[in-house]
């Protein structure tokens, strides 16, 4: 049976826990310790399906939330251009990014792709 999407799975809490490479000088630790930064903010996407607008949250410790619901998993990968989080049914989520900015998110359980745009209340 599939489990929908990590769009539509809601509460529990998540198990950030991004992998650690060892130290390579500082100006890697500088880029590490902003690499949250990037990511980090209130983005708007809109299910072309539902016409359903959703609000997708990222703190700045990781920690991933869709309408106010944080997701359970972890931190899988973390770099300028993408962050990886696999969910505990084993599906990533997928947000990209351009020019340190988030652009988009996929969803593999749903195998569809949201565009983001930030998010005004």
């Amino acid at each position: 049976m599939k489990h929908g999407g990590l769009i539509k799975k809601f509460g529990r809490s998540i198990l950030s826990k991004i992998p650690h490479k060892k130290d390579r000088g500082k100006a890697n630790q500088k880029l590490q310790t902003a690499l949250p930064l990037i990511y980090a903010g209130t983005w708007l996407f809109i299910d072309d399906l539902s016409q359903k607008h959703h609000k997708l949250e990222i703190t700045v410790d990781l920690n991933i939330l869709i309408d106010s619901h944080e997701l359970p998993g972890k931190i899988e990968h973390l770099d300028e251009s993408s962050l990886v989080f696999l969910d505990t049914y084993g599906y990533h989520l997928q947000i990209s990014a351009e020019n340190l900015h988030p652009v988009s998110v996929y969803d593999e359980a749903d195998n569809r792709s949201y565009d983001l745009s930030e998010y005004y209340k």
